[in-house]
């Protein structure tokens, strides 16, 4: 009898230690999950939190023919404030390299929060008359497009 109290001891014992390891990955997989949504979730919010709008009229598109540039207009009419610098312009499809891009805030703000205007000269663009279209992108995807005329 005592020979059969001991293994089955021993047993208990093996089972205990089997269910408490298995009992921690699950608490550490489940810890990791949760930290993925909620990083998930931030990402979202900030996603749909950030919008932009071009606001330059259409067919009066500032662009200087001699000095090959224009100037595009932005608002952040979202709730996220944005960087400047993180910002990429397309005219016509083409990227418009960083160094040919030039940032500033108008009406004297210090970050490109909501309903601020960025003002972004574009240099070295060469557009012919006729149409043509405009997109800019900034943090976490969000992007407007303009079709202007020449």
């Amino acid at each position: 009898m005592p020979t059969t109290a001991t293994s089955q001891l021993i047993f208990f014992i093996a089972a205990i230690v089997v269910s408490s390891a298995v009992a921690g990955v699950f608490v550490g997989t489940v810890l990791k999950l949760s930290d993925d949504i909620k990083h998930k979730a931030n990402d979202i919010d900030k996603t749909v939190n950030t919008q932009i709008a071009i606001i330059n009229d259409p067919s009066a598109m500032p662009y200087n023919s001699s000095a090959n540039t224009t100037i595009i207009y932005v608002k952040n009419i979202g709730s996220t404030s944005l960087d400047p610098n993180a910002t990429r312009v397309l005219i016509d499809g083409n990227y418009s390299a960083s160094d040919n891009l030039t940032f500033r805030l108008l009406d004297n703000a210090s970050a490109w929060t909501n309903e601020v205007t960025l003002e972004i000269t574009i240099g070295n663009v060469t557009l012919s008359s006729g149409d043509h279209q405009a997109k800019v992108v900034v943090q976490f995807g969000r992007s407007a497009t303009l079709k202007f005329k020449i």
